[in-house]
């Protein structure tokens, strides 16, 4: 469920705002989140108490950049829900946030999940709201490679088609 009004336009900058969804299965975790970003107005907030529910706001919202999940949860964990995450929205920006030092969770959230940082609770706001903007310029740039990848084939299919043309009356006017 989002926090925040649906925002079309975009930002001073000209950007569309990052879609964060937090999962988490403490509501005092999730309001502290929420806080955290209450300012950040190229931002929008999307909050789930279970894999099971941020499974279906993905699903509903496949544009989410950064996820933001808890590892110990019950029901799906939180490396089985970034799995899962990740097969929805495999560009997604994903992020494990844990009060256990657990390395093979760590591993699998990597390695499973496609986990971009580990992050320990409790935090320090400062340095989880600059993993969070790092995430969003990360998504950000991952969105624009993937349009500029777009363009450049269009541009090259363009381009092959105004060859095979060009060949095609060279090939006539020599005959």
């Amino acid at each position: 469920m989002s926090d925040a009004p649906a925002r079309e336009k975009e930002n001073i900058l000209g950007e569309i705002p990052i879609k964060v969804l937090f999962v988490d299965d403490e509501e005092n975790i999730l309001k502290a989140l929420r806080r955290l970003l209450i300012d950040e107005e190229d931002m929008e907030v999307f909050t789930a108490s279970s894999g099971e529910e941020g499974l279906k706001i993905l699903e509903s919202e496949p544009d989410i950049g950064v996820i933001v999940s808890d590892q110990r949860m019950p029901g799906l964990s939180g490396v089985d829900f970034l799995e899962k995450a990740k097969k929805i929205a495999p560009h997604s920006v994903r992020i494990v946030l844990t009060g256990y030092a657990d390395v093979h969770a760590a591993v699998d959230a990597i390695n499973r999940g496609g986990a971009y940082r580990y992050v320990s609770k409790p935090w320090k706001d400062e340095e989880l709201l600059q993993i969070i903007r790092d995430a969003a310029s990360r998504y950000r740039l991952i969105v624009e490679n993937r349009r500029l990848i777009q363009i450049i084939n269009q541009q090259n299919r363009e381009l092959k088609s105004w060859n095979e043309k060009l060949e095609a009356r060279v090939k006539e006017q020599t005959e």
